[in-house]
């Protein structure tokens, strides 16, 4: 809710339903904007329309709020939560349609509605929280439940504790002068978060690599290639190729490029982000700093130690030591992984002549993928290529067969239905009786206006109250490929693909009676363990009995090769992931004093926080620093929270191998996915997700699965 923020078969069949006709009304938020199961229509709105519906929808969520805070009535269900639950209605549609649009094609008309409006929605949001009219409503309706005197059922209990939680978090028990002083930091936050996002996309396009000797570009083929050359055209350097950088440090196209200079040269750009001056004079990695400030500021005033003690009561995590607990494990067994593959890769590229002394940062990606190739020409399935591609089309079959084998699931490609940005699809996710259950969007492919990464997002969330249907999106970063040529996609955008639409089924298949609780609304530190478990249903098409190679061309690969083939590059993997967490706690971690001293020297604090760990390594830097860490600055969602990737990984590898052991009896995989999608899936953050994971799995989760995942010790 607005107000409180926040060559194969086709993959489908295709309906061809007509889609109903938007309506001639000069509001184009009003009748018609939404068309069939919620599906905006953003054929009708222009880029100036946004500022003036946000603001209308700010003013009616204010209204319904009101109206619910002055009532006289005793609090109950029904004149409290679900009136909350009613209100700001244009606010929730206008809000979820623009950060869907502009996280897809954030032009320039949009960067500045975005820096204009996120001040103003950080306001609202402290209005929503700091409201103490429904702040004393909330708790009589708290004192009236626990007295008996009204009913709540176990959700709409959970959704009380949650908004008197998060208005606890917010600084509702603050004094007058205070809170004034919490809502400067709130606007001061929302704006320094804003501009960190547009100077960070624009030094990204400005950051890209010109190579004008196709010879440098050795190795690199298909579509990166020709997405290059695009790329070069559209800057106006024909000829050339242009090589846009990922959000992770270590860019993808290093696998590929023989050429040790043009892999110099693209290593740097990418670890130099964070130094490009904005129109203020200051750079990404000093408005990061300063944004930690802020936060360590606020964390005071709310009465923290840091910014990680004021966001954990939202979480699932216990506290700081429960995380590092975590992480401990995972950064030894990581660099001793590492240091094997590192001495692997040495060899290999020498004894090759690729490399002549040292190993260098730009040569580790590089070097893991060659002894990968190498050592899986003898284990790749046939239809597969040796680099463990596939066409677009057959890795989509199998994301929705594998929903469908699991959950029961049909995806139908709907051709008629407007995309929501251009060369976007559409597909209508139904029940195995034809029971629609909600949209699904599609948009594959990179642009110089996108967010970098991958990402789901909703347009519309599941609920009962509102009756709204799921309509979520997932968005990724694939190159073009060249014209004529059929999209192909690596075992890692595979991997990918599986990853977002587990996100897509968390929304598509909620069962919920508030949208705040619907779904993916859960805590951060538990939001990506369900897409991390799809992740496991790409092994359904693994080793199967048609795949493995014939015997002539020496037998079917052992489970030892296949486990080392599994494993590889796991430590460097593990180890910059890993970094990255730290660099997020340490940000987070620190009282105002120690943060403004960080600040006086970015660069010298992340060196300083990583060789606390032994994570200083010279080869391979963290995944995000400080200059490039959207995840942490560009918005607060994984602020003291980056960790949650790897938390979710322990609940997720658990869960895992639960599957894992079902996948050769379709009958009990089927059972399963049916019990899974009851008790975690459908149930969101409805009661505790710790809850949900025991009543799934049986178990409280364990990290050993997750080791033994990563190949490394277990501890006794």
């Amino acid at each position: 809710m607005s107000h409180t923020a926040s060559p194969g078969s086709p993959p489908t069949e295709r309906t061809a339903d007509a889609a109903p006709q938007a309506s001639s009304s000069g509001d184009p938020f009003g009748e018609g904007f939404l068309l069939e199961h919620q599906h905006p229509d953003l054929r009708r709105v222009s880029s100036t329309d946004w500022l003036p519906a946000l603001r209308a929808g700010m003013a009616d969520a204010r209204r319904d709020l009101d109206q619910v805070a002055d009532d006289d009535a005793p609090a109950d269900a029904e004149n409290t939560l679900r009136a909350i639950g009613r209100a700001g209605r244009r606010l929730t549609r206008v809000h979820r349609a623009f950060s869907c649009r502009f996280s897809a094609d954030g032009t320039d008309e949009l960067q500045q509605v975005q820096a204009e409006i996120a001040p103003e929605l950080a306001a609202h949001r402290d209005w929503f929280q700091l409201h103490a009219g429904l702040h004393r409503r909330l708790q009589e309706l708290a004192e009236r439940a626990a007295s008996g005197e009204t009913a709540l059922s176990e959700e709409q209990s959970r959704m009380l504790g949650q908004l008197l939680a998060e208005a606890q978090a917010a600084g509702a028990g603050l004094d007058a002068d205070a809170r004034s002083e919490l809502r400067a930091l709130n606007r001061g936050l929302a704006e320094e978060e804003s501009a960190y996002q547009r100077l960070q996309r624009r030094e990204a396009e400005e950051s890209a690599v010109l190579v004008t000797d196709p010879a440098a570009l050795a190795g690199l083929e298909g579509a990166p290639r020709s997405s290059a050359a695009e790329a070069a055209r559209d800057a106006g350097h024909a000829e050339s190729h242009l090589l846009r950088l990922s959000m992770p440090v270590q860019q993808p196209l290093l696998a590929f490029l023989e050429d040790r200079d043009t892999r110099r040269r693209l290593h740097e750009a990418s670890v130099s982000r964070g130094t490009l001056p904005g129109e203020d004079g200051r750079t990404t990695r000093q408005i990061g700093a300063r944004i930690a400030v802020l936060r360590a500021r606020r964390a005071r005033l709310l009465g923290h130690a840091h910014h990680l003690d004021a966001v954990l009561p939202l979480r699932t995590a216990p506290d700081r030591r429960g995380i590092e607990e975590m992480l401990r494990p995972l950064a030894e067994g990581g660099l001793r992984r590492l240091a094997a593959e590192l001495a692997a890769v040495e060899s290999h590229l020498h004894a090759a002549g690729e490399v002549d002394g040292a190993l260098q940062p730009w040569d580790i990606s590089y070097g893991l993928a060659v002894v990968a190739r190498a050592r899986a020409a003898r284990t790749e399935p046939v239809g597969d290529r040796d680099d463990g591609s596939l066409p677009l089309e057959t890795a989509l079959s199998r994301v929705f067969e594998a929903a469908r084998r699991v959950y029961g699931l049909q995806v139908l490609e709907r051709e008629d239905l407007p995309p929501f940005v251009e060369g976007a699809r559409s597909f209508e996710v139904r029940e195995s009786d034809g029971a629609v259950l909600g949209l699904f969007l599609l948009d594959l492919h990179s642009r110089p206006t996108k967010a970098g990464g991958a990402w789901m997002n909703s347009f519309s969330v599941a609920s009962t109250l509102t009756g709204a249907r799921p309509v979520v999106i997932n968005c990724l970063n694939l190159a073009r490929p060249a014209a004529g040529d059929l999209p192909r996609v690596t075992r890692a955008e595979q991997r990918t693909l599986f990853h977002e639409f587990g996100h897509a089924l968390h929304g598509l298949l909620a069962e919920a009676e508030f949208e705040e609780l619907s779904g993916t609304a859960v805590p951060r530190d538990n939001v990506e363990f369900p897409s991390q478990v799809n992740e496991v249903f790409a092994e359904l098409w693994r080793h199967s009995p048609g795949d493995a190679r014939h015997h002539e061309e020496g037998g079917v690969p052992g489970r030892d090769d296949r486990e080392d083939i599994r494993l590889w590059g796991r430590g460097m993997k593990t180890v910059e992931h890993v970094a990255a967490v730290v660099l997020d706690l340490a940000w987070h971690t620190m009282s105002v004093e120690q943060a403004e001293e960080a600040a006086e020297d970015p660069e010298g604090f992340e060196r300083r926080a990583l060789a606390a760990w032994g994570l200083d390594h010279p080869l391979v830097p963290p995944r995000y620093g400080t200059g490039f860490f959207k995840h942490i600055f560009a918005g607060s969602g994984y602020a003291a929270g980056y960790y949650s990737y790897l938390w979710a990984e322990v609940l997720a590898a658990d869960a895992a191998d639960w599957f894992r052991e079902l996948m050769g009896d379709e009958t009990a995989l089927a059972r399963a996915g049916q019990h899974f999608r009851r008790e975690v899936l459908s149930r969101g953050n409805t009661r505790a997700p710790e809850e949900s994971f025991r009543r799934a799995v049986g178990h409280a989760p364990s990290i050993t699965p997750m080791l033994r995942s990563l190949g490394m010790d277990v501890p006794a």
